[in-house]
C-alpha cells in the first residue's frame, strides 16, 4: 500500500513538473510520467501480488500482449502528434534498408552477447532467475504459440512506447538525448521486475542497447525486429538454460 500510494504521489509530481516547466501538453505529460514512473512502480507492486496468484501462463499471455499493444497503439497515436512519423523512426527510406538492418543485426549479436554474459555470471555466482520467470517460460505447444504472438507485441508495442515515444518526448522536455536514454531505458528496465534483480539489469543493458542504436541511425525499426527476435530466443531457445 505504501509503494503506491508513493507510486501515485511521485507519479503526480512528475506531471506536475513536466507541465510547468517543459512544453509537452497535458496528454503528453500524463502519458509520458505513466511511461517513465507509474508503469515501473505498479510492475514493481504486481511481482508481490503476482506471489500469491498462480495464473495460468496462457492468460497472462494474452493479457499482456493486449495490455502492450494498448501502450504501443497509445505511444504510436501521441508520438505522431508530437514529432511525426520520422521522428519516431518509423519512415522507411529504401536507400537506407541495408544500412539500417546491419544495426538491427548489430543488436542480435550484442542482445545475444547479452543473454550469454548473464548466464555465464549466473552460473558462477550461484544466481537463479527469478519464480516467474520460470513459470513463466512456455511448455505446451498451444502455450509456444500464445508466447510467440505475445513476443511479436511486446517488440513492436514496447519499442513505440519506450523508444519511439519515450525518448523523443523526454527530450522535447528539454533533456539531452544522453539523458532521455538512460532515463528511458532504467523505466523500461524496472518494467521488468518480474524477472528479478538480475533480469533488471539484463534488461537495462539490453534496452540501452537498442536506445542507442535507435538514436544513432535515427529508425526504430532494427530495435523493433531485435526486440521480438530476442524475445523468441529466450522462450525457444534459451529457456532450458533459464530454468537450469
Amino acid at each position: 500500500m505504501r509503494v503506491a500510494i508513493a507510486g501515485l504521489v511521485g507519479y503526480a509530481a512528475v506531471v506536475y513538473v513536466l507541465l510547468s516547466s517543459t512544453p509537452l501538453g497535458w496528454l503528453d505529460a500524463l502519458f509520458l510520467a505513466a511511461l517513465i514512473e507509474l508503469l515501473p512502480v505498479l510492475a514493481v507492486i504486481q511481482v508481490d501480488l503476482a506471489r500469491d496468484l498462480a495464473a495460468e501462463r496462457a492468460q497472462a499471455y494474452v493479457t499482456s500482449a493486449v495490455t502492450i499493444l494498448i501502450l504501443g497503439v497509445s505511444s504510436l497515436a501521441l508520438g505522431w502528434r508530437l514529432v511525426g512519423m520520422e521522428g519516431m523512426g518509423l519512415r522507411i527510406e529504401p536507400e537506407r534498408i541495408i544500412y539500417v538492418m546491419s544495426w538491427g543485426a548489430g543488436i542480435l549479436v550484442l542482445g545475444a552477447a547479452t543473454l550469454w554474459l548473464f548466464l555465464v555470471l549466473r552460473k558462477r555466482c550461484g544466481w537463479s532467475e527469478s519464480r516467474l520467470v520460470r513459470e513463466l517460460l512456455p511448455l505446451t505447444r498451444r502455450e509456444k504459440g500464445l508466447y510467440a504472438g505475445l513476443s511479436l507485441c511486446a517488440g513492436f508495442g514496447e519499442e513505440l512506447a519506450y523508444r519511439g515515444y519515450a525518448i523523443p518526448a523526454v527530450i522535447v522536455a528539454g533533456a539531452s538525448a544522453p539523458v532521455a536514454l538512460a532515463l528511458t531505458s532504467g523505466a523500461f528496465a524496472v518494467l521488468h521486475s518480474y524477472q528479478g534483480v538480475l533480469g533488471v539489469v539484463r534488461t537495462g543493458v539490453v534496452g540501452v542497447i537498442m536506445g542507442a542504436v535507435f538514436l544513432h541511425t535515427g529508425s526504430l525499426w532494427p530495435p523493433m525486429v531485435a526486440h521480438v527476435v530476442i524475445d523468441l530466443a529466450v522462450g525457444f531457445v534459451f529457456a532450458d538454460k533459464l530454468v537450469s
